[in-house]
C-alpha cells in the first residue's frame, strides 16, 4: 500500500476527534479519543497526530506528513477507523 492519504479528509478526521472524543489529560499534552483514534497537538498547533494502537500520522506545516507502521494490515486498519469517526453521531 503507497503512503498516500487525503491530507484534508484526516484534518476532518482530527476535527471531529477533538471536538466530540473523550479529552484525556496529562501532564504535558491533551489527548482525545474517539472510535480507537488519539488526536494530539503541538503547543503551536502547527503539528497533529492521530494515532491508534499501532500507527500513527503527524501532519505537519503546509500538509506534509509522515506515517509510522508496522505493516500495511495495520495500516488499514487505521484507515478504516476515519470512516467510523466521519460516521459518528454525538448522542
Amino acid at each position: 500500500m503507497k503512503n498516500e492519504i487525503d491530507i484534508h479528509r484526516a484534518l476532518r478526521v482530527f476535527n471531529k476527534v477533538t471536538t466530540l472524543g473523550d479529552k484525556q489529560s496529562d501532564s504535558t499534552e491533551s489527548v482525545y479519543r474517539l472510535c480507537g483514534l488519539n488526536a494530539v497537538t503541538d503547543f503551536d498547533g502547527y503539528t497533529i497526530s492521530l494515532s491508534d494502537a499501532q500507527v500513527r500520522l503527524d501532519i505537519f506545516f503546509h500538509n506534509k506528513y509522515k506515517f509510522d507502521y508496522p505493516n500495511n494490515e495495520a495500516l488499514e486498519n487505521f484507515l478504516a477507523r476515519f470512516t467510523d469517526v466521519e460516521k459518528y453521531i454525538n448522542n
